[in-house]
């Protein structure tokens, strides 16, 4: 399911290039809302067939699935950011599948964040983000807590499951707007993060599917958890890489996630605790998405992150700060040794970053 979305969509393009090298073993049934959309059409021709289903009806999903080996299941919480609409989704998944028999589930899942703040020391400095339509009301990280909840669901149910964890998108740096950008055309670019001097796991859409394509061709990965991260870099590493491809300086404004909470923009808070899910629980969230070098075989190598912006280069464009009284060049020669640690803010002077609605792992 959710063929014409990133990961789903990722899934669908390696197992045609499966098909491609030879491997006829699979059968690509795509599942989508609407059948007839210029995302669907454009998938079409790597696909078996393509049928219509919504996750909000058990029994079209259910009939979606029917005669299907393996499913592939992810939900999507940004679509409306209410996390009770995605745990009955995702029990009505649950459902669809049983009810079809699936023998091989891969369910696109993340950590309850609650497991792990219970038993922290600073527990009661976390911020309990307010959850819509009568949701859960001790969540952290909704976006990620009602994947973990569930998840658990499927396993404790004795479900032919594989629980697959994904890390941060390489794409947010364009989907999400959280790439290089300046507040005025004669400052520096910066990147903005609440992860301090973190090394946070990053994957690039395109192994996320190639992943989930390993998974299938292996069924001893039946009742096991499988984490996918391409690359681990510290917010300076990211920047650094910008600057390297783009042919500009850019610099790492490392803000505290509580003001990065305060920014404003529509999920700001969770997203903040989010970031900090992963730097407070960091040994344990990267230790979950380590790749072995056997699956790493499976999935034909991983993007290094350098790599996926040269091929991407072209989504940011980085021109020369322009110059204001003679300044350009003390500009840049700033820009540039700042570019070499993270700048850190400890109040409102922190500078803003924009996200939209969409999918943030």
């Amino acid at each position: 399911m959710g063929a014409t979305g990133q990961q789903g969509g990722a899934a669908v393009r390696a197992f045609h290039a499966l098909k491609e090298s030879g491997n006829n073993t699979f059968r690509i049934r795509a599942i989508t809302r609407n059948p007839a959309s210029e995302n669907a059409q454009a998938i079409a021709p790597m696909v078996d067939e393509i049928v219509k289903a919504d996750a909000n009806d058990v029994t079209s999903m259910a009939e979606a699935f029917r005669g299907c080996h393996g499913a592939f299941l992810v939900s999507n919480w940004w679509e409306d950011l209410d996390v009770a609409h995605e745990i009955t989704i995702l029990r009505n998944l649950k459902e669809a599948v049983k009810r079809a028999d699936v023998k091989h589930i891969v369910n696109s899942v993340f950590e309850d964040s609650r497991d792990f703040v219970a038993n922290a020391d600073d527990k009661d400095t976390w911020t309990i983000i307010p959850t819509p339509n009568g949701g859960p009301t001790n969540m952290y990280v909704p976006h990620i807590d009602g994947k973990g909840q569930v998840g658990k669901e499927f396993e404790e149910e004795g479900l032919p499951v594989t629980s697959f964890f994904t890390s941060f998108y390489y794409e947010n740096f364009i989907n999400l707007g959280m790439g290089p950008t300046r507040q005025s055309e004669s400052d520096p670019y910066a990147i903005t993060l609440p992860i301090s001097d973190a090394r946070m796991p990053m994957v690039a859409v395109d192994d996320m599917g190639k992943a989930i394509c390993a998974i299938f061709q292996d069924e001893s990965l039946i009742g096991k958890t499988v984490g996918i991260m391409s690359e681990t870099l510290s917010g300076a590493e990211m920047a650094e890489t910008f600057a390297k491809i783009c042919g500009q300086p850019v610099m790492y404004n490392a803000v505290p996630w509580n003001v990065f909470a305060s920014f404003g923009f529509p999920g700001c808070g969770e997203l903040a605790n989010m970031f900090r899910f992963k730097v407070d629980f960091n040994e344990t969230y990267t230790k979950t998405r380590a790749v072995s070098d056997e699956f790493d075989e499976k999935m034909g190598g991983r993007i290094k992150f350098e790599d996926w912006v040269v091929a991407n280069k072209g989504a940011f464009v980085l021109e020369s700060p322009k110059k204001e009284d003679d300044v350009a060049e003390k500009t840049l020669s700033e820009a540039k040794e700042k570019s070499e640690k993270p700048v850190q803010y400890d109040d409102e002077d922190a500078p803003e970053v924009c996200c939209s609605q969409c999918n943030l792992m």
